[in-house]
């Protein structure tokens, strides 16, 4: 066969593992949606049996002997000829994406899958009762089968490092700390400064009707230019985005009856996920081109819609005529400026998603440093959550009173995502960087913003972020788009140019 052959017969083989990982994406999607509580056991074995099945295509003879003809197994050289440079590097990410998988025993895999199911419900039980003992115990298990599973993949490397890798490859504790820990003192200084302030943005209090807000997210995704026809908006506790294929992208948005900010913010920010999803290659599905660079890249995404868009005063004040329609009884009385005071006010708090920008970065530098605690076996999970109280006592001022509240507010440890919630750093920090080079390209970013027809800022993220799938790692993508390597300098800028005009204070 030629080199070309083999490549499409690569390509097929990859296609069709997809395809059936897919099924696995819209059990988890149904089952935070839609499944009757009962169902939890069978659903487990459901997606116990699915991933099993797809780590057996990864690990089968039928791919070994097709990535045979293109590499040596051993070096990762490739022998194939003729291939363009987006074929090579599909291979390339393919040979390390074999390597990590074949180090993983079918039966690990299987197991890791059915905990994670199992662990799901009984963490969201656990927060419903504010009872952490309830979920302790999957915890433990949860921490020893990632112990295993870094194991496995690289016995030589810290474990934590491992986990990172999965989420942000290259990405490394030490690497990480010099980002954070500047960022935490800055942001630390900002809450201060900001506590001394004499402006109280203005609150009130009303109930909103649940069809009228869902209207309002399905109003504001489409002005974001996600594709209803190859998406959908349901609800759950949780706010989250399935990757299903391109043309089928399942988000979710959490709905307040007393707090419109949360449905709009989260679906916007859910929104951003969507979007990078839907613009990923449908040609590529499958291989690398076809994937998110990083859970970083991601992030970067939906912090830039939140944040940048959806939180500045430029949306709010041209939105605000929309909002009355749905809203003209419960906004009697309200300024566009007062919603964007209000939905930027800084009063660090106990819940993460309904963080201000700068508690936020706080908020997972805490998770960071509970995670680095347990597994260099500094704390254990009996000691979890005294450990996390104090931190938030420390860095925000603020103590939980319950579990839920607490220490079980997340479902990512649930799902055995450790060294997943510094990504939500890093995606802030690049969507400052990313903000910054695209209001150097439009002749009004702003104009663009207030016009409410949002295409052109879609197609900008299109062309420089989703059209490039994995071509790129991480910081080089990150480069290429602005000319400057990941740092925190853009979004401290940010935070304190934003926060010193409303605060007024000097930050």
């Amino acid at each position: 066969m030629s080199g070309n052959e083999i490549y499409l017969k690569i390509k097929e083989y990859c296609r069709q593992t997809k395809v059936l990982a897919s099924v696995e994406s819209v059990l988890s999607w149904d089952q935070e949606t839609y499944m009757p509580e009962d169902a939890i056991n069978h659903r487990a074995d459901q997606i116990s049996m699915i991933a099993k099945l797809v780590h057996s295509r990864w690990i089968s003879d039928d791919l070994r002997l097709l990535l045979e003809d293109c590499f040596d197994l051993n070096s990762g050289e490739i022998k194939l000829r003729g291939l363009s440079k987006h074929e090579l590097r599909q291979l390339e990410l393919l040979y390390l994406d074999w390597k990590k998988k074949k180090s993983l025993p079918n039966e690990f895999v299987a197991n890791f899958s059915k905990t994670v199911a199992e662990a799901t419900h009984v963490w969201q039980k656990a927060k419903n009762k504010s009872e952490f003992s309830f979920f302790e115990p999957y915890l433990v298990k949860l921490i020893e089968l990632s112990r295993q599973k870094a194991g496995y993949i690289d016995a030589k490397k810290n474990v934590y490092d491992v986990l990172l890798d999965e989420y942000e490859p290259g990405l490394t504790t030490e690497k990480l700390q010099e980002i954070l820990i500047p960022l935490k003192n800055e942001c630390i200084q900002m809450l201060k400064k900001i506590h001394l302030s004499k402006f109280k943005p203005k609150r009130f209090n009303s109930n909103f009707n649940f069809s009228k807000q869902l209207a309002v997210s399905k109003d504001i995704l489409e002005k974001m230019r996600f594709d209803f026809f190859k998406g959908r908006l349901d609800t759950s506790s949780h706010p989250f985005t399935i990757d299903i294929h391109p043309h089928d992208v399942r988000v979710t948005t959490r709905i307040s009856d007393t707090n419109f900010f949360e449905s709009i913010t989260s679906t916007i920010h859910e929104g951003g996920h969507g979007l990078y999803e839907q613009g990923l290659s449908v040609e590529n599905y499958g291989l690398g081109l076809a994937e998110s660079v990083s859970l970083g890249i991601h992030e970067s995404q939906s912090r830039f819609w939140e944040n940048h868009v959806g939180k500045s005063f430029t949306f709010w004040d041209a939105y605000f005529p929309k909002l009355q329609t749905y809203f003209s009884t419960e906004l009697k009385n309200v300024t566009s400026y007062d919603l964007f005071a209000s939905v930027n006010e800084v009063s660090p708090g106990l819940i993460r998603v309904d963080a201000d920008e700068i508690s936020y970065c706080l908020h997972i530098i805490i998770r960071f440093e509970c995670e680095l605690a347990l597994f260099n076996n500094i704390i254990s999970t009996a000691q979890l959550r005294d450990h996390w109280k104090s931190l938030y006592k420390d860095y925000l001022g603020v103590v939980p009173k319950n579990d839920s509240e607490g220490i079980l507010q997340d479902i990512h440890w649930a799902t055995g995502a450790f060294g997943y919630f510094p990504t939500y750093v890093l995606g802030s920090i690049i969507a400052a960087q990313l903000f910054n080079k695209m209001t150097t390209d439009f002749n009004d970013f702003e104009g663009c913003v207030n016009s409410l027809d949002w295409k052109p800022i879609n197609d900008w993220l299109n062309l420089n972020i989703f059209s490039y799938g994995r071509f790129f790692d991480t910081d080089d993508l990150v480069k290429q788009v602005t000319s400057r390597s990941i740092n925190v300098d853009d979004l401290i800028v940010y935070l304190k140019s934003k926060y010193s005009a409303l605060y007024n204070v000097e930050l």
